[in-house]
């Protein structure tokens, strides 16, 4: 893997054998639904919305209603974040260059690794015109969440290879240390953070825009590339 890259012209090429993703801010553009979603119910059950918000992006619902909710309201908080984000996901749109990147996998080779729960997040792929993976982890399938390791382990389990031979694609510093205290190198898309903290966490390359990557493949191995 190449040195951490900082310049949206900077290229690089990855080989693996499967590609994991996250996807909030890494395949499809939800920073505003989610924070629609947790303003709406922190306001509805009468908390400060502002440190519940600002903590949404990237972080399980259980985590942020263990954090911020107080414990008398925090069935019901989970009940209304899931009927909030449902709500929200048809604001949901792919970043540009997704569908081609996912189009350009074999379906066997990818799969996604997020901090949301499996209704949430299948209906934002759908909202957003993209597809559902085979392999899928989410909130519900770990117990630590994301930067622990454990999420993007289980990711490589399931697509039945090691975390060394696997690719994490990640928009968030807690992402980017999840993926790379799995054993993994990880492509940062720059948005939600700035370049520098995606670094900072780990990040062994850069991209601003999913456009600029592709994918050829030869004899089981993932060519992936940025140009």
């Amino acid at each position: 893997m190449a040195p951490p890259l900082t310049a949206p012209s900077d290229a690089w090429t990855v080989e693996c054998r499967g590609v994991l993703f996250d996807v909030d801010g890494t395949l499809v553009d939800s920073a505003d639904a989610i924070r629609s979603a947790w303003r709406w119910l922190a306001e509805t059950i009468g908390i400060d919305p502002e440190p519940i918000v600002a903590a949404s992006v990237a972080a399980r619902a259980q985590d942020l209603v263990d954090r911020f909710v107080p414990p008398d309201l925090q069935a019901r908080a989970l009940d209304l974040s899931r009927e909030a984000g449902l709500a929200a996901a048809a604001s949901v749109v792919a970043l540009p260059g997704a569908a081609a990147l996912l189009d350009a996998l074999p379906s066997t080779a990818w799969g996604c690794v997020t901090s949301g729960r499996e209704q949430i997040v299948t209906t934002r792929l759908r909202a957003a015109g993209l597809p559902i993976p085979s392999v899928f982890v989410t909130s519900e399938d770990v117990s630590r969440g994301k930067p622990d390791p454990e999420p993007y382990l289980r990711g490589a389990q399931v697509l039945g290879l090691d975390p060394a031979d696997c690719l994490a694609f990640e928009d968030t510093t807690d992402g980017v240390a999840s993926a790379r205290a799995a054993g993994m190198p990880v492509v940062a898309v720059v948005g939600t953070f700035a370049p520098d903290a995606l670094v900072d966490a780990g990040a062994t390359a850069l991209v601003h825009d999913l456009r600029r990557v592709s994918v050829g493949s030869a004899d089981g191995v993932l060519r992936v590339a940025a140009r």
